[in-house]
């Protein structure tokens, strides 16, 4: 049998190890309330913020149930401060309609990874789409060559490319004439274009911006390059592509404060998730947006499987807003 001593060196280290959980959520909870993205390793922990408010839940039950009184008041605490952050993905703000008739502009964003070599069954997805338009990401020179190749091309003629070695090529094909504009003051590559659509010109930001952990300096640039875009913005506009940041990163929700709605969010599944589709586990964090502004609403989005891909791609409708009545 287990004697009295050791079961209270078993509570004690069961306690500590609830305290040390807290803390650290608690923490990544502070860098949340203060927007603070400091480093590559705070930017990791935040995109894991509703799964760690998951596990602060759990401790504040525990502790509940052992009595525990002031574990459970700071976890809940902490849970509760979770709970408020995630709200705006739960309970979005209402966006106005589309104009009367729009027919909308459809837009799909498709991240090939630089490395898949199921490329020919990618042609045959993007064959079958009605999309108006694809932004490509992790678009390299053999993707290029092979989908130049392919029917896909005939379907899109105004193509606008920027090839390149690993994850840095970005694409865009359009079914309808696009003006090319100046490329945004992104350290990664970036188009910039505008449609021709149905409903009339449409401005097109394809990004891809790189991950936190290879290049944190350049990411946090290119976060405050979109948030400029959209302090800036003068007409209907689509901002696109693989951002390789969340939500729950303080330096995407400014790109949010500045004008911009998340699609996923606007149309009821803002806690849907995009990568990563090749790992043993479902995708557990949203790293690829629809953003509209300036007068752009989107009226549905839908993702869509990949092949030989790590991201989930997707595809929006987006159309000029209703005029606000007076």
């Amino acid at each position: 049998m287990q004697s009295g001593g050791s079961r209270s060196k078993l509570t004690t280290a069961v306690e500590l190890a609830a305290w040390t959980i807290v803390a650290a959520v608690g923490a990544v909870t502070l860098t949340q309330t203060f927007e603070w993205a400091v480093t590559p390793l705070v930017v990791v922990a935040q995109s894991l913020t509703p799964y760690l408010g998951v596990v602060v839940v759990v401790v504040a039950l525990a502790a509940l149930w052992t009595r525990r009184l002031l574990l459970v008041t700071v976890a809940a605490a902490i849970g509760f401060g979770i709970l408020v952050l995630g709200t705006p993905l739960a309970f979005p703000g209402e966006q106005p309609g589309p104009v009367d008739g729009a027919a909308g502009l459809e837009v799909a964003s498709v991240n090939l990874l630089f490395s898949n070599d199921r490329i020919a069954d990618v042609a045959a997805q993007m064959d079958q789409l009605t999309a108006d338009v694809i932004v490509f990401t992790e678009y390299t020179a053999q993707h290029q060559e092979f989908l130049l190749a392919s029917p896909v091309a005939e379907r899109y003629p105004h193509r606008t490319d920027r090839a390149g070695p690993r994850g840095e090529g970005v694409a865009i094909w359009s079914t309808m004439p696009v003006e090319v504009a100046e490329y945004p003051d992104t350290e990664s590559t970036s188009i910039d274009v505008t449609v021709s659509g149905p409903d009339g010109a449409i401005r097109v930001v394809a990004v891809h911006f790189p991950t936190p952990l290879d290049d944190f300096a350049s990411w946090s640039h290119d976060l405050r390059a979109a948030t400029e875009i959209g302090r800036t913005v003068s007409g209907p506009t689509l901002l696109i592509g693989d951002f390789n940041a969340s939500y729950w990163h303080p330096d995407f929700r400014s790109v949010l404060d500045a004008g911009f709605v998340d699609a996923h969010t606007a149309t009821g599944v803002g806690f849907s998730t995009s990568w990563p589709t090749a790992w043993p586990i479902p995708p557990f964090v949203r790293l690829d947006h629809a953003l509209t502004t300036g007068g752009l609403v989107a009226t549905d989005v839908e993702d869509l499987d990949v092949a030989g891909s790590d991201h989930l791609g997707m595809i929006v409708t987006v159309a000029p807003a209703r005029p606000a009545t007076p």
